[in-house]
């Protein structure tokens, strides 16, 4: 079983929209990187064919 945070340790993101409330214990480096990437290989694509 991981070890879960404090309870005293502050989220990382903590959002409240209407009846929906998400938070975000660490940040998703992971997540971070597979967007930064597909973002990275998209404007990379766009660049190439617009020559």
């Amino acid at each position: 079983m991981p070890d879960a945070p404090p309870p005293t340790a502050r989220p990382f993101l903590e959002l409240r929209v209407g009846g929906v409330h998400v938070v975000v214990q660490r940040v998703p480096y992971r997540l971070l990187t597979l967007l930064s990437t597909l973002s990275g290989a998209a404007g990379a694509a766009a660049w190439v064919t617009a020559r």
